[in-house]
């Protein structure tokens, strides 16, 4: 090929590598030029592109992600898959492991057939599926079906009138007129067809190929070898996945904004070398994706959750490099001593608090667990664990010690003392001496700045701040659903769709980085967590956010103490401290011993809402779940206990001994436990340690059993049916006898009342929060003070109610003449249905994940996946 030739292909966009050679046959293996291969950000087992330009990648681990041309790198979705086509817009259509065939509509993936193999679609609205069989069917959305269309098919494109193309199991390639099918040379394993009508393949051999149509002859693209999948971009230029995942283009698909030309002289579509940026985002960002931080070209990154290596440099959207993150197993290290600059020199009115250090950031492991962490200026550590619990950090001790209260978000003022936000929304600040209700405050997240400002952000996003009588709270300009204050008082948010924003003014300044968590410190330091649960810093040009390592952990949530020293959670709930904050620990004993009052509190109520987490269980109206036979007659209840186990207890299907059966995560299988407890434990739960609570036979004991059925403790209730036994994320255990609930505090020896109200099933969440079935059947939960309808003025009856301590609350019902499971939705006071399953029993894991079973069809149990 001549340059004149080149230069006129590069003009229009014709194709990005230099030389193809004719082949004369589809097998023939004619050595070609190496073609202008650039290696993309990240590793893949499948990719597509539509004729508009938009990309789709499906990660080893099942993610899907769609490519940003103004960005260039990959942007996450929700679901799980290992095949995904690009659509009209950005609704692109996608395979599950197990063959549902899911479109996206914009908020979430809906379930369009199962039994799926492939699915191709265009920007007209063509969708096309190949099923297991070979069956091939088109989508005809006016009446939401499939109908068959002639042919079989693995593997399948479409072309610019929307016909298919198809790749037969045994590599045979067919070509479809809308009439008959035509049989093509050769043989492929992947199948593409590029906006301007080019057909592209990986053949048998893992190369690929163009079809030359005036020839009737497949052309090799040279430069790669191993291809398992292939897309190409509407100019025609192929992309390719290669062994080991690796994405190479021939072609980058860039933005129109980002082309820029000299006048008169068309731009070179050479792709650039793929150099990962900075976890950064547009403003403009719809809400479902987030922006996952890419580690440097050395360590190019993948859509797949990997941490980049702890030896690379810190990518940092100004040029500059953030210090590496020293790695520590033991607990009492501080880390290599340095003066913090700057120095605080003659100025005694200088808090040395607000002095931000210039030392590295070395993480020591505390080996202690929490959810969430706040830090104060006088460095305070308060945390708080899946139950709500509040715990109080002692450097003498070296160990998390427990604090009264419980809550479900922490600050700390500048004293000290912790403040926070029940599961009711009430909000609460300790004294010193008692916890304290604000009157008729409610919120979903607090935070309180250097300067002692306090502010909530409501579940709608609005921020009020406390007023200096500390009497009430008052509207403030800003929005967002998480929030921090810096030491002038201004709030940092963050909003629903996980964007950073500065609140000094309205509205308030769009930072183009998503995050999940978000705090500063006394000395005006900015740390998040990204939405990608990368941990970083406010750079210094105030708008742009650097890579501070953590190496071996990911982050979860972080909170930032003196001198801009962070603490860490991670996904796996462990504390990681870069510093240990001098101060008088003397009293802190005592205070928590002789605290009074409570975090109970009493009048309104409101929703304690989150930002959405790609790490977390995510909710849709469709979820995946797996199914395992329990091999029994009928099962008569299930349970998820605090230990995260779940049980059963049913009738075996010889009719004989009831069965009491653990699932091993293992194995994945539900095992019989032989229990020396020679009663039935039809009512029952399972605590943390993993004792068994039950009633056996008993209409007025409550037995604590070892797992291995021997008693441990028996104890008196009220005589009458007992009709459920559930535990708490606390330890509490409550149990209805006719009609009413009782429950044993931890530490106590007896049962007692705990109100008067009608009760028939009891399930507790996140931090106490507790929802019943009253006597009707009717769903409610606590106030505090009283039980009320969820949704309230609503009478939902349901069947079966479970709770996890993320705070997902689930219940099954019965309506129109079927079993239904639906998901507590706190953000819009309803319940809403998971469309893909019926269910009359429900219980949760402690990561939002139900387990279910519908007992009037059979004895399957079925688990949500991830």
């Amino acid at each position: 090929m001549t340059p004149l030739i080149m230069r006129f292909c590069l003009v229009l966009y014709c194709v990005a590598f230099t030389t193809v050679h004719p082949i004369t046959g589809a097998h023939a293996q004619d050595s070609a030029p190496s073609s202008n291969w650039t290696r993309l950000p990240g590793t893949a087992v499948d990719i597509s592109i539509n004729s508009d330009g938009q990309a789709y990648a499906v990660a080893p681990d099942g993610t899907p992600w769609r490519w940003d041309a103004i960005e260039q790198r990959w942007r996450k979705m929700s679901g799980n898959f290992v095949r995904i086509s690009a659509a009209e817009g950005n609704r692109p259509w996608a395979i599950s492991a197990d063959g549902v065939v899911y479109r996206y509509n914009g908020l979430w993936w809906e379930n369009k057939d199962t039994d799926v193999a492939d699915v191709a679609a265009d920007t007209l609205g063509n969708v096309f599926i190949a099923k297991v069989s070979g069956e091939i069917k088109k989508w005809y959305p006016l009446r939401s079906e499939w109908r068959p269309i002639d042919g079989s098919a693995y593997r399948i494109a479409l072309d610019r009138t929307g016909n298919p193309w198809a790749v037969a199991r045994d590599g045979g390639i067919r070509s479809y007129d809308g009439k008959t099918w035509t049989t093509m040379p050769g043989r492929a394993l992947d199948i593409a067809i590029a906006g301007n009508d080019r057909v592209v393949i990986v053949d048998a051999e893992g190369q690929i190929r163009i079809w030359n149509a005036t020839q009737r002859s497949w052309r090799i693209v040279g430069g790669i070898s191993g291809a398992t999948a292939t897309a190409a971009t509407p100019d025609g230029g192929p992309w390719a996945v290669v062994a080991g995942g690796a994405i190479m283009a021939t072609t980058l698909l860039v933005a129109p904004e980002k082309i820029k030309t000299e006048e008169g002289r068309a731009p070179e579509i050479r792709a650039p070398d793929a150099v990962a940026p900075v976890d950064s985002a547009p403003a403009a960002i719809a809400p479902d994706v987030t922006a996952p931080p890419l580690p440097p070209a050395a360590a190019v990154a993948p859509p797949a959750a990997q941490a980049a290596p702890s030896t690379a440099p810190v990518a940092v959207a100004t040029g500059a490099t953030a210090s590496p993150v020293t790695p520590s197993t033991d607990a009492t290290a501080q880390g290599p001593s340095r003066t913090v600059a700057p120095s605080t020199g003659d100025d005694p009115g200088l808090d040395p608090t607000t002095v931000t250090t210039t030392e590295d950031i070395p993480f020591t492991n505390t080996r202690e667990n929490a959810t969430a962490l706040a830090i104060g200026r006088d460095g305070s550590v308060f945390a708080l664990n899946a139950a709500g619990s509040v715990f109080r950090w002692s450097n003498s001790r070296k160990r998390l010690e427990d604090f009264p209260g419980t809550l479900v978000r922490l600050a700390v003022d500048t004293n000290g003392d912790p403040w926070g936000i029940s599961t009711l929304g009430r909000v609460f600040r300790h004294t010193g001496k008692l916890w304290r209700q604000i009157p008729g405050a409610t919120g979903s997240d607090i935070a309180i700045g250097g300067d002692g400002s306090v502010v909530i952000a409501d579940a709608s996003g609005s921020l009020s701040k406390l007023n200096d009588a500390m009497t009430r709270f008052d509207r403030i300009p800003g929005q967002g659903i998480l929030v921090a204050v810096d030491p002038d008082g201004t709030p940092w948010t963050i909003r629903s769709d996980n964007l950073v924003q500065r609140c000094e003014q309205s509205p308030c300044e769009v930072l183009s980085q998503k995050a999940k968590s978000i705090s500063i410190g006394p000395d005006g330091s900015v740390y998040i967590v990204s939405a990608n649960q990368f941990l970083m810093r406010l750079a210094a040009d105030g708008k742009t956010f650097e890579v501070v390592q953590t190496p071996g952990h990911t982050a979860e949530s972080v909170a930032v103490g003196p001198n801009g020293y962070p603490w860490v959670v991670t996904t796996d709930t462990v504390v990681l401290a870069s510093k240990f904050f001098e101060r008088d620990e003397q009293n802190d004993r005592l205070v928590a011993a002789s605290t009074v009052g409570d975090t109970t509190g009493s009048g309104d109520t409101a929703a304690v809402v989150d930002v959405t987490s790609p790490s977390a269980f995510t909710f849709s109206k469709n979820i995946t779940f797996e199914t395992f036979t329990a091999d029994l007659n009928t099962i008569d209840e299930i349970a998820v206990g605090q230990d995260d186990g779940f049980y059963l207890y049913g009738t075996p299907l010889n009719q004989g001994a009831n069965q009491f059966q653990k699932f091993n995560t293992k194995t994945k299988k539900l095992e019989q436990v032989t229990l020396s407890f020679n009663q039935n434990v039809e009512k029952f739960d399972v605590a943390t340690d993993g004792s068994i609570w039950t009633n056996g036979n008993s209409s007025n004991s409550i037995y604590k059993l070892s797992s291995t059925g021997t008693i441990q403790r028996t104890y008196s209730v009220t005589s009458g049916n007992i009709q459920n036994i559930s535990i708490g994320p606390d330890g509490t255990v409550y149990v209805v006898i006719s009609g009413k609930l009782y429950h044993l505090k931890p530490g106590t020896n007896a049962f007692a009342k705990f109100s008067n109200d009608d009760v028939r099933k009891v399930a507790i969440g996140r931090a106490g929060d507790l929802w019943i079935a009253d006597e009707n059947n009717i769903v409610q939960q606590y106030t505090g003070t009283r039980f009320e309808n969820r949704p309230l003025g609503q009478s939902v009856t349901v069947e079966d109610i479970g709770a996890g301590t993320d705070g997902s609350v689930y219940v099954t019902v019965f309506e129109n003449s079927a079993y239904a499971l639906k998901k507590w939705n706190a953000t819009n006071g309803s319940f809403d249905k998971v469309n893909n399953v019926t269910a009359n029993m429900v219980d949760v894991l402690s990561d939002g994940r139900p387990w279910i079973t519908n007992t009037s069809s059979g004895t399957d149990v079925k688990r949500a996946k991830d």
